[in-house]
């Protein structure tokens, strides 16, 4: 069983980050502050769209923001200890079940 913790979003830039291997991929750079164990620590966590991403997804910030989190949750509870430092990089789609919407041709406007 591991220690309680709890986390929070302390900030977020919005960019397009460069890739080594291709285009710039739009995303967030979340920085979330951890407090466990009675230790306060931050994680940066890089979380870059999908190319397949919805609308809807691509502006939702809080489901962003929770995947974030989730992701770091399920990070310490594979033995990850936030003091250890490192780069986080994760990749956010639409979420599972969800259908992309249809897209309206462009000559309509109803």
């Amino acid at each position: 069983m591991t220690a309680p913790f709890s986390m929070a979003v302390e900030s977020a830039l919005s960019a397009h980050f460069k890739q080594a291997d291709g285009p710039s991929l739009p995303g967030v750079e979340w920085l979330v502050c951890i407090e466990r164990d009675g230790r306060t620590h931050h994680a940066r966590v890089r979380a870059l769209l999908q190319p397949g991403a919805s609308k809807a997804t691509r502006a939702d910030q809080a489901y962003q923001a929770q995947t974030t989190m989730q992701y770091l949750a399920d990070q310490m509870e594979s033995g990850w200890d936030p003091a250890d430092e490192r780069e986080h990089l994760i990749h956010i789609g639409d979420p599972h079940g969800q259908a992309p919407a249809a897209a309206k041709p462009w000559w309509k406007v109803w």
